[in-house]
């Protein structure tokens, strides 16, 4: 019982920081995903943007969104792209979804479980994208769609 106390207590140090909510003037939540290829990325002084789809949806405007970029254009630009696809069944997933996303020629960071994006932003039908300038948030906007994406990030229509 003492064991788990003491362990409880040098982690909730961790795992309050892991549930700390991200909003503009915070840094950069230091989040690793795997992508579809499973490779590891990080969230680091060097992102500029990370876009976040909750939902297949807005996962699809995304895809339109990104649909000519590559990642070296993505890296480039310091953008990160992650979805939740945590309530994909996982059948699903390993038999139909990651070989789609194995095709699309930027890597696609994967929240596999909620508490992997439970702290990133989100509205219920829109893209998320936070913008971070030297490891700190300097915006989180909502967008309703690639138009509005393309625009945001600075890529031509």
């Amino acid at each position: 019982m003492t064991r788990m106390l003491c362990l409880t207590l040098l982690l909730f140090p961790i795992l309050a920081a892991a549930s700390t909510p991200v909003e503009v003037g915070a840094p950069l939540p230091a989040l690793t995903y795997k992508d579809q290829h499973d490779a590891s990325h990080a969230l680091n002084a060097q992102t500029k943007a990370v876009i976040f789809s909750a939902e297949r949806d807005v996962s699809s405007l995304v895809e339109t969104a990104l649909e000519d970029q590559t990642t070296a254009s993505l890296e480039a630009a310091g953008i990160l792209y992650v979805a939740d696809i945590s309530a994909m069944p996982g059948i699903i997933t390993s038999v139909i979804a990651l070989p789609k996303m194995r095709k699309r020629p930027y890597p696609m960071l994967l929240g596999r479980s909620p508490e992997d994006t439970a702290t990133l932003p989100r509205e219920a039908g829109k893209i998320t994208l936070i913008e971070a300038d030297a490891g700190t948030i300097t915006a989180i906007r909502f967008l309703p769609d690639a138009a509005a994406l393309r625009s945001a990030l600075g890529l031509t229509p």
